[in-house]
């Protein structure tokens, strides 16, 4: 029990360094997260991507990021999208999970709508996400989604619209269970 303890100490002290202001505590911090990080440090991490300015901490971060193997952050990456804190990052999140290679194919539904809803940018990172999904769906959610596609296509007139209905193409082309 005591062993547990120590370990959130040890964690909790990382995220201490990581939110400290301090550059050196950070990249310290960072580099420490590779070992001993947890899920729970999603969001001080993006906290910090969004204030610091320095180049070579969001390099840092992006690459942490970027190498994410450990599915239980899926969750709290779809938090950090939903989340008007992290709008202006919302690309940068969404391209985490065709840049790490986690697996958010069950999320489909979620990242779709938030192509339609959200700017050119959202949509490219989300169509390069479901461009890299290996895996079956359902083909009533499929459809139900391609039919969403279609009236947020007739209402778009932006350069959006090519995405979106690249969106389509792709989506008409994922493996569907019958």
């Amino acid at each position: 029990m005591a062993e547990i303890k120590r370990n959130d100490n040890k964690f909790n002290n990382i995220i201490k360094d990581l939110l400290s202001g301090d550059n050196q505590k950070i990249l310290v911090a960072i580099k420490q997260l590779r070992i001993s990080g947890k899920p729970e440090a999603i969001h001080p991490i993006l906290d910090v991507y969004i204030e610091n300015n320095d180049a070579e901490i969001k390099q840092e971060i992006s690459s942490l990021l970027f190498d994410l193997k450990l599915e239980k952050a899926i969750d709290e990456l779809i938090k950090a999208i939903s989340s008007k804190k992290y709008r202006e990052i919302k690309p940068f999140i969404i391209s985490i999970f065709w840049q790490s290679g986690l697996d958010v194919s069950n999320h489909i539904d979620f990242l779709v709508k938030q192509a339609i809803k959200n700017d050119y940018l959202v949509c490219l990172e989300v169509l390069t996400v479901i461009e890299n999904f290996d895996a079956t769906f359902n083909e009533e959610e499929i459809n139900d989604l391609i039919l969403d596609l279609e009236e947020a296509i007739e209402e778009d007139e932006t350069e959006k619209q090519n995405l979106l209905l690249s969106l389509k193409t792709v989506l008409q082309q994922l493996n569907v269970e019958f």
